[in-house]
């Protein structure tokens, strides 16, 4: 596992998105995992198997966070007979998230993770055979530019899955939870915005991206994507 900065600027909007990434990387954790049921109401497991299907041999984990959910994936991907990919590069602008994610990753030889913004990747175009963005979508401040980034550095054949958090709907009580959840999550900002399908869409098809399989399941909204 390598690690590499590129000083990202304190003074650009990501900023504030990265000063609610402050505590420690396991508390990170524990706290997604109860967030990820409250609003997202899709258990963990289902979100292992869609992101573990897409694994590619030379792969970028858009915002890692901890890689605690990555360190998953690849386990899912390994006990169901998959081929883990060759290398890995793993993004995030947030500085303590990485120290989590290099602390897990330390004996990983083909894990590369970079402080940087994901609006401005630093590698060449055509690069990646895979891209998965997990439970990040929300907290993107500039996610057209994001987008675009993504595209251009993607192969020609390379899919992108993405999970995007929607407006809380449901039953009642399902609704109640994701609403009080998501106050929380706006408050600590780490929540930029819940979304609805048909924008969502458009937003991704505006970008370039042939969206070739999206499904909702609780408030998620799955989105598998190509390059159009």
């Amino acid at each position: 596992m390598t690690t590499e900065s590129e000083n990202p600027d304190k003074s650009s909007p990501l900023k504030k998105g990265a000063d609610a990434y402050r505590d420690p990387s396991w508390w990170y954790d524990i706290r997604g995992f109860f967030i990820l049921m409250g609003t997202y109401q899709v258990m963990i497991w289902t979100h292992l198997a869609f992101f573990a299907k897409n694994l590619g041999e030379r792969h970028l984990e858009a915002a890692i966070g901890s890689g605690t959910f990555l360190a998953l994936t690849l386990f899912t991907k390994k006990i169901t007979g998959g081929r883990l990919p060759e290398e890995i590069i793993g993004i995030d602008y947030a500085e303590r998230m990485l120290k989590g994610a290099k602390k897990l990753f330390k004996n990983s030889k083909n894990i590369h993770l970079v402080q940087a913004d994901l609006g401005n990747i630093n590698y060449p175009d055509d690069y990646f055979d895979s891209v998965n963005i997990a439970h990040s979508f929300h907290a993107f401040p500039e996610p057209d530019k994001v987008l675009k980034e993504l595209h251009r550095v993607m192969k020609p054949t390379a899919h992108l899955y993405v999970d995007v958090l929607l407006t809380p709907r449901g039953g009642c009580f399902r609704q109640a939870i994701a609403t009080r959840v998501n106050r929380f999550c706006f408050k600590k900002g780490i929540l930029a915005r819940t979304c609805d399908p048909e924008t969502t869409k458009a937003q991704f098809e505006s970008n370039h991206f042939n969206v070739i399989n999206s499904y909702i399941k609780g408030n998620t909204f799955h989105i598998i994507a190509a390059k159009s």
